[in-house]
């Protein structure tokens, strides 16, 4: 009855209660008065995060729906293990499978506790199979522990603080990458410095500057095994993540192995993400190229790793490989002729170290931003592991 993590001043255990006594559930559907309120669907929130993913003046449209109040908690409950929930900063109408609950005591309590490991194990006990929902008769009567109300809030109270600085690093990233975007341009177009007037540029096709390989076969779902195989989720991030890979027992061809510098390059994903790519570093040693990413293997010593990586970052190149690709209903996909057609702009070695150092110290900045937001991440799962029972 009492949790792992505590504030100082409560030693009082904690009280079984079901959850619809200190919630509600409101069914009121919107009505014609109220076509002027923002409408929420599941695509306007940012699954995990408990943000909208546009601005409230973009959600207005006529669509009917659960009316909410400021206050009140959307929780999706088809797919709950997307993580649709919103706690609203502004009255509107949540349209589709959502359940607006509405706090008895403290919201902010509430919030975290639909957050918390109970909560969402609960409600991950769904009915139906193509279409799964949280039950909420199930869910409504299960029982939750639950401190005084004075605890409740400073329980919510740190939560939400944690979550407003995790807002602001995110905030501050989005804004960062919008300026290294801009350096990139000013950078590959050779304007930033005087030093880059009148360079000399070449033009080759990628086929000519690198080897394209598909990877082998194996389980990308596999969670141990001798060596780590990469997969499509692996560099989603535009980074290699060494915890999203599938795993590989036994190698038959040493040349599967990957390199540094090698570059692994999404060409079967969705449209938007399709061009998506990340440069192998040496901290990701051993690692296996798996299939549906191509490898990029530098065959042309006039041309760096880093430089071609960012250049294949470029909008103009990223839209290239966008128009050349086979669309398809639900992913698209560019083959290795396609993509070997793509003239490449590069000048000589110097210049391209030059760029390099310069997007080397922006990279470092970045890393260290991401990290903070990486380790904020892990503090709001800790206390939500560890200030609930």
């Amino acid at each position: 009855m009492y949790p792992k993590v505590r504030f100082r001043g409560f030693d009082e255990p904690w009280k079984n209660k079901k959850f619809l006594t200190f919630s509600s559930k409101i069914t009121k559907n919107s009505t014609s008065d109220d076509i002027d309120f923002p409408r929420i669907e599941f695509e306007n929130i940012v699954s995990g995060e408990g943000k909208l993913a546009q601005n409230r003046s973009k959600l207005n449209h006529i669509k009917s729906g659960i009316k909410f109040d400021k206050g009140d908690i959307l929780f999706g409950k088809l797919r709950p293990y997307l993580k649709n929930w919103w706690l609203a900063e502004f009255p509107g109408v949540a349209v589709g499978d959502f359940w607006v609950i509405r706090a008895k005591d403290n919201r902010y309590f509430l919030y975290y506790l639909i957050q918390a490991p109970l909560f969402e194990k609960v409600s991950n006990y769904t009915t139906g199979t193509k279409m799964p929902r949280s039950d909420w008769n199930y869910v409504s009567n299960t029982f939750f522990k639950l401190p005084k109300i004075d605890e409740q809030e400073k329980i919510g109270r740190i939560l939400d603080k944690v979550d407003s600085l995790l807002s602001l690093q995110q905030r501050k990233l989005e804004l960062e990458n919008k300026l290294k975007k801009q350096i990139a341009f000013y950078l590959y177009s050779f304007t930033l410095t005087p030093n880059f007037k009148h360079i000399e540029v070449k033009n080759k096709k990628l086929g000519d500057i690198v080897n394209i390989s598909n990877g082998i076969m194996g389980d990308s779902q596999k969670k141990s095994g001798n060596f780590k195989l990469t997969r499509i989720e692996t560099i989603s991030n535009g980074k290699i993540d060494l915890s999203r890979t599938g795993y590989i027992d036994q190698v038959s061809d040493e040349k599967k192995f990957l390199e540094v510098g090698d570059i692994l390059y999404s060409n079967i994903n969705s449209l938007t993400h399709i061009g998506k790519n990340a440069i192998v570093k040496e901290k990701h040693l051993p690692l296996v190229h798996g299939i549906n990413l191509f490898r990029l293997h530098i065959t042309n010593n006039q041309i760096t790793p880093n430089y071609l990586h960012g250049l294949l970052n470029l909008p103009k190149y990223k839209w290239w490989v966008k128009s050349h690709a086979n669309p398809a209903v639900n992913q698209a996909s560019i083959n290795k002729t396609e993509l070997s057609s793509l003239v490449i702009k590069y000048p000589d070695l110097d210049i391209q170290n030059q760029i390099n150092n310069i997007n080397y110290s922006f990279a470092q900045y970045w890393d260290i931003q991401y990290s903070k937001k990486e380790s904020l991440c892990q503090l709001k799962q800790f206390l939500l592991q560890n200030l609930f029972i």
